[in-house]
């Protein structure tokens, strides 16, 4: 799977924040994306699903424009409905697409069984623990059936532990599709991502490209220093 962003060029009001940007993500896999508060790693990711539209360019998967409902994007606040119990959230985009009602149920059993919420169905998110409520804004996502997931800020506002465990869900999940996360915690993204994409400049562009793990932990503070101004 690749996908391609060519020649794109976006920007707000008389700030031009990206000018031909050309890139490639392959997948599956689990991809970060890095940079300092402003570089516009949200709006790359939003332009990807397809939320907005660049100037100029287009986005590629495969070679062919990318279609619509191949990514799915997950924001950082979830966006659930506190009226719709968990199950009704992660059923509602489906419903509206006029998804079978077989095809739904089993879509979005699996969805939730894949992030461990299935327990959770029947409950309303008010009564979630803020890991749990990213995981069914996660399930919803997945139930849309997308090759490419994208997620902004994931793991914000969420304990230690809710944040291994959501890594360890979107690295299986990143075992089948193209996963694309933007996080401002950098040492979590090395350790975690599997392959990190530094943004950097105005007009922004990705300028570095690196392998995560125990390995890039050490290119930590030469990250933090060229490009967050350390």
């Amino acid at each position: 799977m690749k996908l391609e962003l060519k020649n794109v060029s976006f920007g707000y009001k008389d700030i031009l924040l990206f000018n031909d940007l050309s890139y490639m993500f392959k997948g599956p896999g689990l991809n970060v994306l890095l940079g300092p508060n402003g570089v516009g790693k949200t709006t790359l990711i939003k332009i990807i699903a397809g939320i907005l539209k660049p100037y100029r360019g287009i986005v590629l998967l495969d070679g062919e424009p990318l279609a619509k409902g191949s990514a799915a994007y997950v924001p950082q606040d979830n966006e659930l409905l506190p009226w719709l119990t968990v199950w009704s959230n992660v059923e509602l985009p489906l419903r509206i697409e006029g998804v079978d009602g077989g095809e739904r149920r089993l879509r979005v059993l699996r969805a939730l069984e894949s992030v461990g919420v299935s327990s959770k169905a029947s409950m309303y998110p008010k009564h979630l623990s803020g890991g749990e409520r990213k995981r069914v804004a996660i399930a919803r996502a997945l139930a849309s059936n997308a090759g490419i997931l994208l997620l902004d800020e994931p793991t914000a506002n969420i304990d230690p532990g809710g944040r291994k465990s959501l890594w360890r869900i979107l690295r299986d999940i990143a075992r089948e599709k193209l996963v694309i996360v933007v996080t401002h915690d950098i040492g979590e993204a090395l350790m975690e991502g599997e392959v990190i994409h530094v943004m950097a400049g105005r007009p922004s562009r990705i300028v570095e490209t690196l392998m995560g793990g125990e390995g890039a932990w050490g290119q930590l503070r030469r990250i933090v220093e060229t490009y967050y101004g350390g």
